[in-house]
């Protein structure tokens, strides 16, 4: 009971978080305020740059926060299934993506917060990297033991 409050818990927290990413996705895009704001603090040169790299970091983290409710959802019945282990590694390689995004900018225009959510964003995909060799690893050995019973 306890552990499957907790998983329900975790998928509406990410439902929300997904659904606030994509708010602010389409009201940057859509909003000529939020494109006026990146000129006025990041200056007329680079505010084009960072009006991108805002879009970009949202769509991939869009990405990731969809890839992890689709891997929520098979965790009550069988997580341990080729499509996960393939979520794992497609997660990794984005949040690797995003963490070269984000090192870009701190080599343009640095800030110690983007600094670590670089290292952030790296950790996490070298994380999920190596998760998604244990599931890869796990689906072969259900896989045999499904064939031995």
């Amino acid at each position: 009971m306890k552990s499957r409050f907790l998983i329900r818990a975790t998928e509406a927290l990410l439902y929300i978080l997904s659904a606030v990413v994509l708010t602010c996705l389409a009201l940057a895009i859509s909003s000529r305020s939020a494109f006026e704001f990146f000129e006025q603090y990041y200056g007329g040169g680079s505010a084009a740059g960072m009006y991108v790299f805002m879009a970009l970091a949202a769509a991939l983290a869009e990405w990731i926060l969809w890839e992890l409710i689709l891997v929520m959802r098979t965790v009550t019945r069988d997580p341990f299934t080729e499509r996960n282990a393939r979520a794992l590694f497609r997660m990794g390689i984005v949040a690797e993506i995003a963490a070269g995004l984000f090192a870009l900018k701190c080599a343009t225009l640095f800030s110690p917060m983007t600094a670590v959510f670089a290292l952030v964003m790296a950790l996490s995909g070298l994380f999920s990297l190596v998760l998604s060799g244990v599931f890869a690893r796990a689906v072969e050995y259900k896989r045999e033991n499904d064939l031995t019973i």
